[in-house]
This record gives C-alpha cells, sequence and structure tokens, in this order.
C-alpha cells in the first residue's frame, strides 16, 4: 500500500510477519550535488511465533507500528524537503 512518497509492505505467514514502512530522505549532511543518490528512512516491525490476531488485522496491526516508528525516525534523521506523513496508511482489504 502507499499514500503519497509512503510506501508499505506486510508479509504473514502462520508463525512469523513482518511489516516495513519506506519514506524517500535525504539527510542533512549530503551535498545537493549527491541528493540524486536514493536515500530512505525504512522501519520494519516483526513478530516471530504464534499470536492472538492473524491475516488482515495482523498485517494492520504491524504496518501501523512499523509506519509510526518510521514517521518518528524521519523526524529525528532531520531531512531534506520534508514531507509530511497523512494521519494514517490506507486500510489493508481482505483479499
Amino acid at each position: 500500500m502507499s499514500a503519497g512518497a509512503v510506501e508499505a509492505l506486510a508479509q504473514i505467514d502462520s508463525e512469523n510477519g513482518t511489516a516495513s514502512v519506506y519514506v524517500p530522505c535525504t539527510p542533512p549532511a549530503v551535498p545537493e550535488y549527491n541528493a540524486s543518490e536514493p536515500y530512505a528512512v525504512i522501519g520494519e516491525a516483526r513478530v516471530d511465533g504464534g499470536t492472538d490476531i492473524t491475516g488482515r488485522p495482523l498485517r494492520q496491526t504491524l504496518t501501523d507500528f512499523a509506519y509510526r516508528l518510521t514517521e518518528h525516525a524521519y523526524e529525528l534523521a532531520e531531512c531534506k524537503d520534508a514531507r509530511d506523513f497523512p494521519e494514517e496508511l490506507p486500510r489493508y482489504e481482505d483479499n
């Protein structure tokens, strides 16, 4: 899923789950002539072993947690051309 430049991906199986959130970010120490390199802040949340929730609810919970983690890290990174984060990412739908 994505919202603007913020992208998220969750992968869940019967025993584990991982969600990653990616947002482009050029660090303040990078000179303008090097700003064409791909820089980003990436947050990841993972669960190993059994959980009380599965499927879409687990994907959503992990993604929301990774999203807040990434949002906080992005703020600390003081990225050039800072962007606003949406209140929340779009919700996963049952497939």
